[in-house]
């Protein structure tokens, strides 16, 4: 497996061919035992223009099915928690099926992975979706 350590954030975002928002993707992050207590997925300025937003998260199925050791996310917007979510069941059977937000214009926003022990190894991801308003 290899070590994220180095790896800062995917693929940022993108704008859409017509113009009218942006898409983002970290692509699937696979650890071991070395990573630190978060991973950083997105990464990216939101731009000029306010958007709404659709923030999906995906995890492979857990090493370790032990309570508490289900992986998490956390949403950050200029260094504030906007949103986290961390499941305590490990095969997360209640993790929200796309997290609506509003991304003001002129802001510094990241996707962090929450990790455990017992899971390092899983893979993760993020995508967003987002249109201009």
């Amino acid at each position: 497996m290899s070590n994220l350590n180095n790896i800062s954030f995917g693929l940022g975002k993108r704008e859409y061919s017509d113009g009218s928002g942006y898409y983002g993707q970290s692509g699937l992050k696979t650890g071991d035992a070395t990573l630190p207590a978060t991973i950083t997925l997105l990464d990216f300025n939101t731009g000029l223009t306010d958007a709404e937003a659709i923030l999906t998260a995906g995890f492979s199925l857990p090493i370790t099915t032990a309570v508490n050791e289900g992986l998490g996310i956390q949403v950050l917007m200029d260094d504030n928690i906007v949103y986290e979510f961390k499941s305590p069941d490990p095969f997360y059977r209640n993790i929200p099926n796309g997290i609506n937000l509003f991304l003001p214009r002129q802001v510094q926003f990241k996707v962090l992975s929450l990790n455990t022990n017992g899971n390092n190894g899983q893979s993760r991801c993020a995508i967003i979706k987002a249109k201009y308003i």
